[in-house]
Protein backbone atom coordinates (compact mmCIF):
# COMPACT_ATOMS: atom_id res chain seq x y z
CA UNK A 1 0.00 0.00 0.00
CA UNK A 2 0.88 3.38 -0.79
CA UNK A 3 -0.01 6.46 1.40
CA UNK A 4 -0.56 9.82 -0.41
CA UNK A 5 -2.08 13.35 0.85
CA UNK A 6 -2.87 16.71 -0.80
CA UNK A 7 -3.57 19.92 0.51
CA UNK A 8 -4.87 22.44 -1.50
CA UNK A 9 -5.59 26.61 -1.84
CA UNK A 10 -2.23 27.55 -0.47
CA UNK A 11 -3.19 29.08 2.39
CA UNK A 12 -0.34 30.29 4.89
CA UNK A 13 -2.00 27.08 7.52
CA UNK A 14 0.01 25.07 5.39
CA UNK A 15 2.70 25.56 6.97
CA UNK A 16 1.49 23.63 9.67
CA UNK A 17 0.29 20.40 8.08
CA UNK A 18 3.84 21.00 6.87
CA UNK A 19 4.97 21.19 10.39
CA UNK A 20 2.26 17.97 10.93
CA UNK A 21 3.27 15.92 8.01
CA UNK A 22 7.09 15.98 9.09
CA UNK A 23 6.41 14.94 12.30
CA UNK A 24 4.62 11.63 11.09
CA UNK A 25 6.76 10.60 7.96
CA UNK A 26 4.13 11.43 5.88
CA UNK A 27 4.48 12.85 2.28
CA UNK A 28 2.74 15.66 1.09
CA UNK A 29 1.90 17.33 -2.30
CA UNK A 30 0.53 20.88 -1.91
CA UNK A 31 -1.56 22.77 -4.37
CA UNK A 32 -1.39 26.63 -4.29
CA UNK A 33 -3.00 29.18 -6.38
CA UNK A 34 -1.37 32.60 -6.45
CA UNK A 35 -4.58 35.19 -6.04
CA UNK A 36 -7.40 33.29 -3.89
CA UNK A 37 -6.63 32.64 -0.53
CA UNK A 38 -6.75 36.40 1.35
CA UNK A 39 -3.87 34.87 3.95
CA UNK A 40 -1.83 33.32 0.83
CA UNK A 41 1.37 31.97 1.71
CA UNK A 42 4.07 33.91 0.76
CA UNK A 43 6.18 33.40 -1.87
CA UNK A 44 9.12 32.40 0.91
CA UNK A 45 7.79 29.54 2.64
CA UNK A 46 6.61 28.27 -0.35
CA UNK A 47 10.54 28.16 -1.41
CA UNK A 48 10.53 26.78 1.88
CA UNK A 49 7.79 24.47 1.75
CA UNK A 50 9.30 23.10 -2.16
CA UNK A 51 12.43 22.26 0.00
CA UNK A 52 10.18 19.34 2.38
CA UNK A 53 7.16 18.08 0.24
CA UNK A 54 6.04 18.53 -3.70
CA UNK A 55 4.40 21.66 -4.56
CA UNK A 56 1.32 21.36 -7.39
CA UNK A 57 -0.22 24.07 -9.65
CA UNK A 58 -3.32 25.07 -8.81
CA UNK A 59 -4.35 27.68 -11.20
CA UNK A 60 -3.87 31.24 -10.69
CA UNK A 61 -7.11 32.57 -9.53
CA UNK A 62 -8.93 29.47 -8.90
CA UNK A 63 -11.57 29.05 -11.31
CA UNK A 64 -14.47 26.60 -11.84
CA UNK A 65 -12.86 25.50 -15.04
CA UNK A 66 -15.64 24.29 -16.50
CA UNK A 67 -17.25 27.70 -17.53
CA UNK A 68 -14.48 29.37 -18.98
CA UNK A 69 -13.19 29.60 -22.53
CA UNK A 70 -10.36 27.90 -24.04
CA UNK A 71 -8.41 30.83 -23.53
CA UNK A 72 -8.85 31.82 -20.35
CA UNK A 73 -8.47 27.88 -19.03
CA UNK A 74 -5.43 27.73 -20.83
CA UNK A 75 -4.45 31.24 -18.76
CA UNK A 76 -5.30 30.05 -15.69
CA UNK A 77 -3.88 26.53 -16.28
CA UNK A 78 -0.26 27.72 -17.90
CA UNK A 79 -0.42 30.70 -15.31
CA UNK A 80 -0.30 28.92 -12.72
CA UNK A 81 2.44 26.78 -13.75
CA UNK A 82 4.77 29.63 -14.29
CA UNK A 83 4.03 31.48 -11.89
CA UNK A 84 5.15 28.46 -9.24
CA UNK A 85 8.04 27.69 -11.17
CA UNK A 86 9.77 30.86 -11.01
CA UNK A 87 9.25 31.22 -7.35
CA UNK A 88 10.27 27.89 -6.17
CA UNK A 89 13.41 27.62 -9.35
CA UNK A 90 12.19 23.83 -10.60
CA UNK A 91 9.42 22.09 -12.83
CA UNK A 92 5.87 21.70 -11.23
CA UNK A 93 4.68 18.14 -12.40
CA UNK A 94 1.06 18.09 -10.72
CA UNK A 95 -1.92 19.89 -11.34
CA UNK A 96 -5.43 19.87 -9.07
CA UNK A 97 -8.51 21.14 -10.65
CA UNK A 98 -10.76 24.16 -8.56
CA UNK A 99 -13.68 22.27 -6.93
CA UNK A 100 -12.82 19.12 -8.64
CA UNK A 101 -14.33 20.25 -11.63
CA UNK A 102 -13.06 19.76 -15.19
CA UNK A 103 -13.99 18.75 -18.23
CA UNK A 104 -12.09 17.30 -21.93
CA UNK A 105 -10.61 20.39 -22.79
CA UNK A 106 -9.14 21.29 -19.34
CA UNK A 107 -7.75 17.46 -18.93
CA UNK A 108 -5.99 18.45 -22.48
CA UNK A 109 -4.44 21.96 -21.64
CA UNK A 110 -3.39 20.42 -18.42
CA UNK A 111 -1.23 17.45 -20.25
CA UNK A 112 -0.66 20.11 -22.87
CA UNK A 113 0.99 22.76 -20.51
CA UNK A 114 3.55 20.01 -19.05
CA UNK A 115 2.16 17.95 -16.43
CA UNK A 116 2.21 14.87 -15.30
CA UNK A 117 -1.12 14.13 -13.85
CA UNK A 118 -3.86 16.23 -12.26
CA UNK A 119 -5.89 15.29 -9.38
CA UNK A 120 -9.90 15.63 -9.18
CA UNK A 121 -12.10 15.51 -5.44
CA UNK A 122 -13.54 12.20 -6.80
CA UNK A 123 -13.65 10.16 -3.44
CA UNK A 124 -14.24 7.10 -1.83
CA UNK A 125 -11.22 5.45 -4.32
CA UNK A 126 -8.14 2.90 -2.51
CA UNK A 127 -7.32 1.80 -6.22
CA UNK A 128 -4.08 2.99 -8.28
CA UNK A 129 -5.44 5.77 -10.89
CA UNK A 130 -5.93 4.27 -14.34
CA UNK A 131 -5.83 8.23 -15.84
CA UNK A 132 -3.19 10.57 -14.45
CA UNK A 133 -4.96 13.30 -15.82
CA UNK A 134 -7.99 12.08 -13.64
CA UNK A 135 -6.82 11.12 -10.09
CA UNK A 136 -9.04 10.17 -7.43
CA UNK A 137 -8.71 10.22 -3.72
CA UNK A 138 -9.81 8.50 -0.55
CA UNK A 139 -11.03 10.85 1.86
CA UNK A 140 -11.33 15.00 2.31
CA UNK A 141 -10.42 15.80 6.10
CA UNK A 142 -13.86 17.65 6.19
CA UNK A 143 -16.31 17.49 9.74
CA UNK A 144 -19.30 15.23 7.58
CA UNK A 145 -17.74 12.11 6.13
CA UNK A 146 -20.42 12.03 3.00
CA UNK A 147 -21.86 15.38 1.67
CA UNK A 148 -23.76 16.51 -1.03
CA UNK A 149 -20.73 16.94 -3.42
CA UNK A 150 -19.06 13.28 -2.61
CA UNK A 151 -22.12 11.24 -1.83
CA UNK A 152 -22.16 9.90 -5.13
CA UNK A 153 -18.96 8.69 -4.54
CA UNK A 154 -19.31 7.05 -1.53
CA UNK A 155 -23.22 5.20 -2.98
CA UNK A 156 -20.60 3.75 -5.40
CA UNK A 157 -18.31 2.46 -2.82
CA UNK A 158 -21.04 1.06 -1.01
CA UNK A 159 -21.58 -0.87 -4.43
CA UNK A 160 -18.40 -2.14 -4.15
CA UNK A 161 -18.56 -3.36 -0.91
CA UNK A 162 -21.21 -4.65 -1.12
CA UNK A 163 -20.06 -6.82 -4.04
CA UNK A 164 -17.02 -8.18 -1.67
CA UNK A 165 -17.43 -11.96 0.48
CA UNK A 166 -18.77 -9.57 3.61
CA UNK A 167 -21.11 -7.50 2.31
CA UNK A 168 -23.31 -6.27 5.12
CA UNK A 169 -20.79 -6.06 7.66
CA UNK A 170 -18.29 -4.21 5.45
CA UNK A 171 -21.58 -1.72 4.47
CA UNK A 172 -22.12 -1.54 8.12
CA UNK A 173 -18.96 -0.85 9.63
CA UNK A 174 -18.63 2.20 7.04
CA UNK A 175 -21.53 3.49 7.82
CA UNK A 176 -21.20 3.49 11.80
CA UNK A 177 -17.92 5.20 11.03
CA UNK A 178 -19.39 8.37 9.27
CA UNK A 179 -21.70 8.81 11.92
CA UNK A 180 -18.45 9.30 14.50
CA UNK A 181 -16.52 11.82 12.22
CA UNK A 182 -13.78 11.81 9.28
CA UNK A 183 -11.07 10.49 11.03
CA UNK A 184 -13.27 7.39 12.22
CA UNK A 185 -13.88 7.09 8.40
CA UNK A 186 -10.51 7.69 7.78
CA UNK A 187 -9.19 5.04 10.05
CA UNK A 188 -11.12 2.26 8.78
CA UNK A 189 -10.35 2.78 5.13
CA UNK A 190 -6.80 3.45 5.68
CA UNK A 191 -7.12 -0.44 7.42
CA UNK A 192 -8.98 -1.48 4.27
CA UNK A 193 -6.35 -0.04 2.33
CA UNK A 194 -3.27 -2.34 4.17
CA UNK A 195 -4.94 -5.37 2.94
CA UNK A 196 -4.07 -4.93 -0.38
CA UNK A 197 -0.52 -4.23 -1.36
CA UNK A 198 -1.76 -2.19 -4.65
CA UNK A 199 -3.84 0.09 -2.69
CA UNK A 200 -3.47 3.73 -2.40
CA UNK A 201 -4.73 5.69 0.09
CA UNK A 202 -5.12 9.55 -0.63
CA UNK A 203 -6.07 11.81 2.01
CA UNK A 204 -6.44 15.21 1.43
CA UNK A 205 -8.10 18.41 2.57
CA UNK A 206 -7.68 22.15 3.19
CA UNK A 207 -5.38 23.99 6.44
CA UNK A 208 -8.10 26.70 6.63
CA UNK A 209 -10.92 24.68 6.72
CA UNK A 210 -9.04 22.63 9.37
CA UNK A 211 -8.24 25.41 11.58
CA UNK A 212 -12.04 27.10 11.25
CA UNK A 213 -13.46 23.26 11.65
CA UNK A 214 -11.03 22.40 15.18
CA UNK A 215 -9.68 19.74 13.31
CA UNK A 216 -6.11 19.42 14.01
CA UNK A 217 -6.28 17.24 17.06
CA UNK A 218 -8.07 15.02 14.69
CA UNK A 219 -5.76 15.24 11.64
CA UNK A 220 -2.35 14.64 14.09
CA UNK A 221 -4.08 11.30 15.28
CA UNK A 222 -4.58 10.39 12.16
CA UNK A 223 -0.95 11.08 11.06
CA UNK A 224 0.03 9.68 13.84
CA UNK A 225 -1.81 6.47 13.09
CA UNK A 226 -0.25 6.48 9.20
CA UNK A 227 3.16 6.88 10.82
CA UNK A 228 3.41 4.02 12.41
CA UNK A 229 2.12 1.84 10.21
CA UNK A 230 4.17 -0.59 7.91
CA UNK A 231 3.29 1.53 4.79
CA UNK A 232 5.07 3.83 1.92
CA UNK A 233 4.69 7.03 1.60
CA UNK A 234 4.97 9.67 -1.56
CA UNK A 235 4.05 12.57 -3.11
CA UNK A 236 0.95 12.42 -5.46
CA UNK A 237 3.45 13.00 -8.17
CA UNK A 238 5.67 9.62 -7.40
CA UNK A 239 2.37 7.65 -6.19
CA UNK A 240 1.12 4.64 -8.73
Amino acid sequence: MIVTTSWDDGDVLDGHVADLLDRHGVSGTFYLTRSYRPDRIPDGRIRELAMRHEIGAHTLTHPDLTRLSRAAKKNEIEGGKKWLEDVIGRPVAMFCYPFGRFDAEAKELVAQAGFKGARTTRQFVIAPPTDRFAIATTLHVYPVPVHRDNARDFGAYLVKSYAGPSPWHACFDITISMLRGWSHCAELLFRRSALDASAVFHLWGHSWEIQSSGMWGQLDGFLKLIGGFNCHSETNGNSR
